[in-house]
């Protein structure tokens, strides 16, 4: 929640109020956003230019929806004389000075900031779920983690949040340091692991590694990074920051360490949990052997905050899958299917086809990946599809690519020995609406012909793929509601 006051304070006289009554000299916003179909009455519109969208056509909706105002570069003569609208040079920089005052208020509140090529919102969802067992906590709002969503979700802090778990993205090296410097510093900072993601704006790994090491630098010599050790890349942040360095992973070097010890690879791995001669058995129920990092940098935060290992053990066993990141659904003809379609680069489809493919299906059940392309690899896309098909080829039964540069899947899996009649491919130039979704309702209908209930049917790609429309495909109704998927042994 903030107020006008932190406004005020923050925009100074480069802000003018419209729409304030006379004797109005306080008002409060629960949150804000930058998209008016996300508004809840009272909740402050942020009327952004975007290079596609200008938010300020949609300050009359805003309006109509109950928005407690706007925040706006140009006043809208649409709506009623007595809707509140702040109108401030740029409206960007004023969301970043609102939310620096509203963060800087906040002297109670440990902000915990998280990134990594792979795994930052599970992560942030999984620290948020241990934290909250001892204290009041705030987390990102969905997957808002750039230099708009970043400051959105510090708008959303109350006095009695104890801990700001923060998901950090990043696109360019630098940034990460400057979201840091102009909004607000994590106090602790989490970094989960460095692969490919994003190759078109950092053109190596090691500009990756640079940009992610960043939240590291901005640490304070009283704050604490958490690394994990059994990424070599992220290991070696440790030399990039004055705070305290705790280890989370499997190694026996870490801190806080996971001992695997069996467990279903797709519906959750147990695991000893390990902390300073301590130990606790644990049953995740989150999807594959990633879902260990996930669960270990959790506990590592919690343990970092005090909670015992069985209050951290409790959390991270009611953990579940993030909205389309590895959850189990029914499939089409009643196969089992891994809904992985939030997002996707080479490394996350490589660990969940090795999940899927060390996963018991029943007898004649065959393994099926379901792929779309990946975004933002600029000159590199070629290789990382290539490296991941090679690398998925003998884990699976059958592939399905859908897109563009989704064809290099085809020939990597080709090459590591996947026999043409098992590689499918829909080409459609991701960025022509109407093409995609005709490869993909031709995909959906192959599958709807082969598919078999007893498989396995994982579908992922990059988020702007928008791979979860093939669920709504499946001609008929595969199974009746609440009925279990039957391809899992």
């Amino acid at each position: 929640m903030f107020t006008l006051s932190d406004i005020r304070q923050a925009c100074g006289d480069s802000a003018r109020f419209y729409g304030l009554g006379e004797q109005e000299t306080e008002r409060s916003f629960p949150a804000a956003h930058h998209d008016s179909r996300q508004l809840q009455p009272g909740d402050l519109f942020i009327a952004l230019k975007g290079q596609h969208v200008d938010g300020h056509r949609f300050i009359a909706e805003a309006a109509r929806k109950g928005a407690g105002g706007v925040l706006c570069s140009q006043p809208s003569e649409d709506v009623p004389s007595s809707f509140l609208q702040i109108v401030v040079p740029d409206v960007l920089q004023a969301l970043h000075a609102i939310a620096r005052e509203r963060a800087q208020r906040q002297q109670d509140t440990i902000f915990i900031g998280i990134t990594g090529s792979n795994g930052k919102t599970s992560t942030k969802e999984a620290i948020a779920t241990v934290l909250s067992r001892q204290a009041p906590t705030l987390k990102t709002f969905a997957s808002y983690n750039n230099e708009i969503g970043y400051p959105l979700t510090l708008l959303r802090l109350e006095p009695q949040h104890r801990y700001a778990v923060l998901e950090m993205g990043a696109q360019w090296v630098g940034e990460l340091a400057w979201l840091c410097r102009t909004i607000a510093r994590p106090h602790w900072s989490v970094i989960t692991n460095v692969g490919s993601a994003h190759l078109e704006f950092f053109k190596s790994v090691e500009g990756i590694v640079q940009a992610k090491g960043e939240l590291v630098e901005a640490l304070s010599p009283e704050g604490i990074a958490f690394l994990n050790y059994d990424d070599p890349r992220v290991r070696g942040m440790a030399a990039r920051t004055r705070a305290r360095v705790v280890y989370y992973g499997t190694a026996e070097q870490a801190e806080v360490r996971a001992i695997p010890d069996g467990g279903d690879p797709l519906r959750g791995r147990r695991f000893l949990l390990s902390y300073h001669g301590e130990q606790c058995a644990v049953q995740l129920h989150i999807p594959g052997d990633h879902g260990i990092y996930i669960a270990t940098a959790a506990a590592a935060v919690g343990c970092a905050a005090g909670l015992p290992l069985s209050e951290i053990r409790a959390a991270l066993e009611s953990l579940t899958p993030v909205k389309g990141r590895g959850e189990i659904k029914p499939g089409p003809n009643g196969s089992t299917l891994i809904d992985d379609s939030y997002n996707a680069s080479a490394e996350s489809i490589i660990a969940i086809v090795r999940a899927m493919q060390a996963t018991p299906v029943a007898d004649g059940g065959r393994r099926w990946a379901v792929l779309g392309d990946i975004f933002e690899l600029g000159p590199y896309a070629e290789r990382e599809h290539r490296r991941a098909g090679e690398a998925i080829g003998p884990l699976i039964d059958h592939l399905v690519a859908i897109g563009d540069q989704a064809r290099y899947y085809v020939e990597g899996a080709l090459a590591a020995g996947l026999s043409p009649e098992r590689t499918h491919y829909f080409p459609a130039d991701p960025h022509d609406r109407a093409a995609l979704e005709e490869a993909k309702r031709a995909a959906a209908a192959l599958l709807a012909a082969e598919v078999q209930p007893a498989d396995l049917v994982l579908l992922k790609g990059s988020r702007g793929m928008a791979m979860e429309t093939l669920l709504s495909l499946w001609p008929g109704d595969p199974q009746a509601p609440g009925e279990q998927p039957t391809g899992l042994k």
